[in-house]
C-alpha cells in the first residue's frame, strides 16, 4: 500500500512537471526543483516505514528542492545566454575545487602532526606527566578546527547540490555531447571527491579528539 502511494505521488508529480513546459524558464526551474525534492523526500520517509514520515519527508524535500531551484534561477537570470551562464558556473566550481584542494592538502599535513602530538600527549597523561587541563586545552583547540571543517563541508555540499541541479536541468535542454555540460560534469565530480576527502579529514579529527578524551 505504501509503495502504491509512492508510485501515485510520483506519477502526479510527473504530470505536474509536464505542465511546467508552458512556464517561464525561471518558474519551471523552481517547480522542477520542488517536485524532485518531494519525490526524494517522500521516498526517504517511506524508507523508515511510516506513512507520516513519508508526508513529512515530502514536505521537507519540496522545500529544499525549491530553494535549490530558486538559487539556480537567480544565478541564471544574470546572464544573457545559457552559454554565458554555464561558463560562469564552470569557473565557479573550478574556484571551489581549487580552494578545497588547497584546504585538504593543508589539513592532511596538520592531521599527520596532530596524530603524533595527540599520541604523545596521551601517553604522557597516562603516565601522569601532564595533567587533565593540558588535554582539555588541546581538545578545545582541536574542536575549533573541527568546526571550521564542518562549515566548509556545509558550503561545499550546498554548492554541489546546486551544481547537480544545474547539470540535470541543462542536460534536458542541450545536445547530448555538449562540451560545456561535459566540462561542468567533470568539475562537479571533482567537487564531490573533494567533499568526500574533506569528510574523511573530519572523521580523522574526530578520532584524534576521542583519543584525547578524559
Amino acid at each position: 500500500m505504501k509503495f502504491f502511494k509512492a508510485v501515485v505521488a510520483a506519477l502526479v508529480i510527473c504530470a505536474w512537471l509536464a505542465g511546467c513546459a508552458n512556464m517561464s524558464d525561471q518558474s519551471r526551474t523552481k517547480a522542477e526543483g520542488a517536485a524532485v525534492g518531494a519525490v526524494v523526500g517522500g521516498l526517504v520517509g517511506l524508507a523508515i516505514g511510516k506513512e507520516k514520515g513519508a508526508a513529512i519527508g515530502a514536505l521537507a524535500g519540496a522545500g529544499l528542492g525549491f530553494l535549490v531551484g530558486n538559487e539556480i534561477a537567480k544565478r541564471k537570470k544574470n546572464y544573457a545566454s545559457t552559454e554565458e551562464f554555464l561558463d560562469a558556473e564552470i569557473a565557479n566550481v573550478q574556484e571551489y575545487n581549487a580552494t578545497a584542494v588547497a584546504y585538504n592538502n593543508k589539513l592532511s599535513k596538520e592531521i599527520g602532526a596532530l596524530e603524533k602530538e595527540s599520541a604523545a600527549l596521551r601517553t604522557k597523561y597516562d603516565k601522569g606527566t601532564v595533567d587533565k587541563k593540558t588535554l582539555i586545552a588541546k581538545r578545545d583547540a582541536l574542536q575549533k578546527r573541527i568546526d571550521e571543517n564542518t562549515k566548509l563541508e556545509e558550503t561545499l555540499a550546498k554548492e554541489l547540490e546546486v551544481q547537480t541541479g544545474i547539470l540535470k536541468q541543462e542536460r534536458k535542454e542541450r545536445p547530448e555531447n555538449d562540451q560545456r555540460i561535459g566540462q561542468l560534469e567533470k568539475e562537479v565530480n571533482a567537487l564531490q571527491k573533494n567533499l568526500e576527502t574533506l569528510r574523511e579529514g573530519s572523521t580523522q579529527l574526530a578520532q584524534i579528539d576521542q583519543r584525547l578524551s578524559v
